[in-house]
């Protein structure tokens, strides 16, 4: 049914015209709605802006033309809301609304009959090959793969970069040694400490960890090179701790006097090895 705007004709013709149709008869909803409409003097637009809903469906209502409407739940919320402002009863509305849908065959379900197939569109192209699919797929798997390797190599290098300056063959420190100085080694021995100690250190074979005392003073620990010497200048003692698996490697001089390097580590992984002025005539050599 063509439905004319109601800014193009009188207010009140619309309805009017509806009635000379099969659905528009004096009795009908729509008929109703409009009479009560125009008996509270409102105008199509006027009940446009109280309502919120367009004048082409209030026009449509009172013409009992419901395929303009957009069906389901709408429908019906707009006649409720017709209703309500023209004064009369909402349910009493609906009851004759559905009765009317009903009669032109028109659903009243809450959700609006589809009216048209929907379409599913996409710009996959579905002649491409799924060998040419599966090829891509192994492809940005294998770049994905290089990646992660090479994350994991560069990070491992990273880690054993620090380790690089030490010789091979070093022993690691023991637990005690942890952030402790490295121990300085003179390229040549000094004359002996006249009345105190002058004790030469030296490495033969492979590098050696050492802890030393000289007399008071604080610790120092630090690796001792291949063939490399260390020289202590005391007046009473010197302590020297080493691994006990390292024993065999160190050379002791005690003032010009080469001395048996002990093996004894009395239960503990270091052995201690003492050097005092009084006694180091003792030493065996």
């Amino acid at each position: 049914m063509d439905i004319k705007n109601s800014d193009q004709q009188p207010e009140g013709q619309a309805a009017d015209a509806g009635s000379s149709g099969d659905d528009g008869g004096s009795s009908s909803l729509g008929a109703h709605l409009r009479r009560a409409r125009e008996a509270r003097g409102y105008t199509l637009r006027d009940l446009e802006d109280r309502t919120r809903i367009s004048r082409r469906y209030l026009e449509a209502i009172e013409l009992n033309d419901y395929k303009q409407l957009p069906g389901g739940i709408f429908n019906r919320s707009f006649v409720k809301a017709f209703a309500r402002e023209v004064g009369i009863g909402e349910q009493e509305a609906l009851k004759a609304y559905a009765q009317t849908a009903r009669e032109q065959g028109e659903s009243t379900e809450d959700i609006p009959p589809s009216r048209e197939q929907s379409r599913v569109y996409s710009n996959v192209d579905s002649s491409r090959s799924p060998l040419i699919t599966l090829l891509l797929s192994v492809f940005i798997l294998a770049i994905l793969t290089l990646g992660v390797y090479a994350g994991l190599h560069y990070y491992q290098r990273r880690q054993q970069t620090p380790q690089a300056a030490q010789p091979a063959n070093a022993p690691p420190p023991p637990p005690a040694a942890t952030g402790t100085a490295a121990v300085s080694v003179p390229t040549a021995a000094s004359p002996a400490n006249a009345g105190g100690l002058n004790i030469q250190v030296k490495a033969k074979g492979e590098a050696v960890w050492l802890r030393t005392r000289v007399d008071e003073e604080p610790s120092t620990d630090g690796t001792l090179a291949v063939d490399q010497v260390k020289e202590f200048s005391a007046h009473d003692r010197v302590k020297i701790e080493f691994a006990k698996s390292r024993a065999t490697a160190l050379e002791v001089t005690v003032n010009g006097r080469p001395v048996a390097v002990p093996t004894d580590a009395k239960g503990k992984s270091l052995v201690e090895f003492l050097i005092t002025k009084n006694d180091y005539g003792q030493l065996p050599q």
